[in-house]
């Protein structure tokens, strides 16, 4: 009988820990967006963008850049002037992959 007590006090610390860590695992907004941080405005040289729309997990347009002098992807915020170049720009060829060098030819004025 002694045994009993104790493997219900050992199920309820069990089950209290589970429940604690599903209380840390809830859904925070923007908590998975893939741009922690922007930036406004980049001066170098862009070879390639990708624009990820809002969704059910982030509630921010995304705009990532990658750089031509190292390779490095950049985040854009997506009310500078240069995001919002690309998204309208993206817009216009009806989101599509084959013409995106439309956009980077293009200067963002």
């Amino acid at each position: 009988m002694a045994f009993a007590p104790k493997a219900c006090s050992l199920f309820l610390v069990v089950l209290l820990g589970v429940c604690i860590q599903l209380n840390g695992a809830q859904y925070v907004p923007g908590a998975r967006c893939k741009c922690p941080g922007t930036i406004m405005h980049t001066q170098e040289t862009i070879v390639d963008f990708e624009i990820i729309e809002k969704t059910h997990y982030c509630d921010t347009t995304e705009i990532i850049v990658t750089l031509a002098e190292d390779g490095a992807r950049r985040c854009l915020n997506p009310v500078g002037r240069k995001a919002m170049f690309f998204v309208n720009c993206w817009n216009k060829i009806n989101k599509d992959d084959k013409h995106k060098k439309r956009c980077l030819k293009r200067k963002a004025e």
